[in-house]
C-alpha cells in the first residue's frame, strides 16, 4: 500500500512563490540599475569637478577676490578683460565698491589683477562644469543610456547646481551695497548648497554603482551613522558661517579661547540682541558665539566618528558577522576615522596660525577641501548601512 504524500501547506507555498519573486524583482532591479562604465566616469568626473571647484572658491574667500567682478554677465563674462582700457574699466568698478574704499584703498591695478583672476577662474569653472555635464548628457540620452529613473536624479543635481550658482551671486551682491565683505548667512548658504550638490551627485554615483555590503550592520551601528551624517550638516554649516565672519581672528587659540573656556561676551544678557545677529560684524558677540558652536559640534562629531569606529570595530554583533561584511565596511569606516582625525587637525591648524587679523589660505583651503571628504565617507557610509543586502 502507498503512503501518503505530506501535505503541502498552501500558505508555505504561496510564501516561497513571493519570495522567489521578490528575489526576481530584486535581481531585475540590480540589472536594471547597471549602467554603462562611460556614465558612471561622467559621474565620478563631475564629482571631482565640482570639489575643484569648492577649493577654488575657498581661494576666492580667503584671498578676498570675491568682490572683484561686480557684473553678473553669464555669456560676455566668458572672456576677461583684454587689454588695458578694459582692465582700468573693470579696476573703476571695483573703486566704487565698500570693499576698496573700506579695505582695499590705494591698491595697485596689478594687485586688482591678482584677486580678479581667482574670482574669474571660480566663474569660469563653473560655466566650464555645465558644457562638462551637458554635452555628455547629451549624447548618453541620444544613445539611451539614461533611464527615466535616473534622469530623475541628475535634474536634482542640474537644480541645485542652478541654486548654487544663483546664491553666488546673492552672496556676492550682499557685499556691493554696505559691508566690504560678503554676507556671511549668504555665504554659509551658499556653500551649503554647494555641498547638497556634491552629495546629490554623490548619492547617484553611489545608486548607479549599486555597491553594497552583503550583510547589514546592527541597527545601533546604522543610527550612529545617521546621527553623525546628521551633526556633521550642522557643522559644515557652522564652518561656513564661520568663514564668512572671519571669527578664526577672534580666538586663535585652542584648546582655550583668549584664555577662556567661554568668552565673557557671551554671558552678558545685553548681548543677546537681533542687531549682534544681523549687524555680526560690528560686535564681537557673533564671532564669540560662532566659535563656540563650531568647535562644540566638532567634538560632538569627532566623538561620534571615534565612538563608530570603536563600534564598527569591536562590537560582539561585528564579530560574529565579521567575514560577511567583509573588508568594504572596515575599509569605510577606517577612511572615515582618519579623515576626521586630519579634519580636527587643519582646523586646530587654521586656528592657531590665523593671527594679526589674516587667515592662512593653504590651511583654510585645506580645512574646507576635508570637510567635503570628510562628508563623502559619511554619506558612504550612510549608504553601505541602509542599503539592502548584496
Amino acid at each position: 500500500m502507498d503512503k501518503p504524500k505530506p501535505a503541502v501547506s498552501k500558505i508555505h507555498t504561496a510564501a516561497l512563490e513571493k519570495g522567489e519573486q521578490q528575489n526576481e524583482a530584486s535581481s531585475s532591479s540590480s540589472q536594471q540599475r547597471r549602467y554603462p562604465r562611460a556614465v558612471r566616469n561622467w559621474l565620478i568626473l563631475g564629482l571631482v569637478l565640482i570639489f575643484v571647484q569648492v577649493v577654488v572658491g575657498g581661494i576666492t574667500r580667503l584671498t578676498g577676490s570675491g568682490l572683484s567682478i561686480t557684473k553678473w554677465e553669464i555669456v560676455t563674462g566668458t572672456l576677461p578683460p583684454l587689454n588695458e582700457t578694459d582692465w582700468l574699466s573693470e579696476f573703476d568698478l571695483y573703486k566704487a565698491t565698500p570693499q576698496y574704499g573700506k579695505m582695499n584703498e590705494g591698491m595697485s591695478l596689478s594687485d586688482f589683477k591678482f584677486i580678479y583672476f581667482w574670482e574669474y577662474f571660480h566663474r569660469l569653472w563653473a560655466r566650464m562644469m555645465g558644457f562638462a555635464f551637458i554635452i555628455p548628457l547629451a549624447y548618453f540620452l541620444f544613445k539611451g543610456y539614461i533611464d527615466r529613473a535616473l534622469g530623475k536624479r541628475l535634474a536634482l543635481v542640474f537644480f541645485a547646481a542652478a541654486l548654487t550658482a544663483s546664491f553666488g551671486w546673492i552672496m556676492v551682491a550682499s557685499g556691493l551695497i554696505e559691508r566690504p565683505l560678503v554676507n556671511a548667512y549668504k555665504l554659509s548658504m551658499h556653500l551649503g548648497i554647494a555641498f547638497i550638490t556634491f552629495g546629490i551627485l554623490l548619492w547617484t554615483t553611489f545608486w548607479t554603482a549599486d555597491v553594497r555590503l552583503p550583510a547589514r550592520p546592527s541597527i545601533r551601528v546604522r543610527k550612529l551613522v545617521y546621527w553623525t551624517a546628521g551633526v556633521l550638516v550642522v557643522q559644515i554649516l557652522l564652518g561656513g558661517m564661520m568663514s564668512g565672519m572671519k571669527a578664526a581672528i577672534f580666538y586663535p587659540t585652542w584648546p582655550d579661547l583668549n584664555g577662556e573656556t567661554i568668552p565673557a561676551v557671551l554671558f552678558n544678557g545685553a548681548n543677546w540682541t537681533f542687531e549682534n545677529f544681523v549687524d555680526y560684524d560690528k560686535h564681537p558677540f557673533m564671532a564669540a558665539l560662532v566659535q563656540v558652536l563650531h568647535r562644540s559640534t566638532g567634538y560632538v562629531v569627532a566623538f561620534l566618528i571615534a565612538f563608530l569606529g570603536w563600534v564598527g570595530f569591536s562590537s560582539a554583533d561585528l564579530k560574529i558577522r565579521q567575514n560577511l561584511l567583509g573588508r568594504r565596511w572596515s575599509t569605510a569606516l577606517w577612511i572615515t576615522v582618519a579623515l576626521m582625525v586630519i579634519q580636527v587637525l587643519l582646523g586646530i591648524g587654521t586656528l592657531l596660525f590665523s593671527k594679526g587679523g589674516v587667515i592662512p589660505v593653504s590651511w583654510g583651503v585645506l580645512h574646507q577641501a576635508g570637510a567635503l571628504l570628510l562628508l563623502s565617507a559619511v554619506l558612504y557610509d550612510v549608504w553601505l548601512v541602509r542599503s539592502n543586502p548584496a
